[in-house]
């Protein structure tokens, strides 16, 4: 029996003995979830901004491309069923000039049937949670927006690194944590032509391509990182192209 697995035994025990609390706890969470979704959804239909739809993606011709190597982990046939069912939906929204591409609009919500539970960080805690592991699709996704030059209107890096350089499979800080309800990745196509997102699940490997219908200009993204303090890493994220630094990421070291 894995550590995560182990953990979530223990919880399930200990609020077995409660039974009653265990259901309070889990209708509130449902309903803050609920109420978190509507208002995020009242907030985008009273803003500005244009959103991606499902459109026709014929007739791309240009692609970037990133790879990422699955690395072995107990819940990763989970992980590539999640990741899989991501892909089917993410592919189907064409971004328009000006338009965003939202993640969690485009891929629903993670605790339909259709997830698997996998791998997942939850308050610093690794957890089995329904939709685990697809943090691996909007980080290449965000990695991919940065390589276009496309605006970054919001993301959020992980609150640890649980990775050694052996077992990492994207640069530090290049990843992009989601979270149903309370954390997006959001991104804005400022380019002059339509793109869209596919990935592509492998066996050993993990692929990212954004089509467009025009060649985009690439950046050349660069991420650095050093120890800030003994239990906290620094990442920048360094656009090479033009010197900006456009992000700065902290990470608690993970133990």
């Amino acid at each position: 029996m894995n550590n995560i697995v182990l953990l979530n035994f223990i919880i399930f025990i200990i609020l077995s003995h409660n039974p009653y609390q265990f259901y309070i706890m889990n209708f509130n969470r449902w309903y803050k979830l609920k109420a978190k979704v509507f208002f995020i959804k009242i907030k985008d239909f009273f803003s500005k901004e244009k959103f991606a739809k499902i459109r026709n993606s014929q007739n791309f011709t240009h692609y970037i491309e990133i790879k990422q190597p699955f690395k072995p982990s107990s819940t990763l046939a989970q992980k590539k069923h999640n990741l899989k069912i991501a892909a089917q939906r993410i592919r189907k929204y064409v971004i328009f000039p000006g338009e965003v591409f939202s993640f969690w609009r485009a891929v629903g919500n993670p605790n339909e049937k259709e997830f698997a539970a996998s791998r997942s960080i939850r308050k610093g805690i690794l957890l089995l949670e329904k939709g685990g592991g697809l943090c691996q699709a909007s980080g290449i996704i965000y990695h991919l927006s940065l390589i276009a030059g496309f605006e970054i209107i919001e993301r959020f890096n992980h609150s640890k690194d649980l990775y050694t350089e052996e077992t990492r499979f994207c640069p530090l800080g290049s990843d992009a944590t989601v979270a149903y309800g309370y954390r997006d990745l959001r991104v804005k196509n400022n380019a002059n032509t339509p793109v869209f997102f596919d990935l592509i699940v492998e066996d050993e490997q993990f692929y990212a391509r954004l089509y467009s219908k025009e060649k985009l200009l690439q950046h050349e993204i660069h991420f650095e990182y050093q120890s800030k303090t003994e239990n906290l890493l620094e990442a920048l994220t360094i656009d090479k192209t033009n010197g900006d630094i456009i992000a700065t990421s902290v990470y608690e070291r993970y133990e």
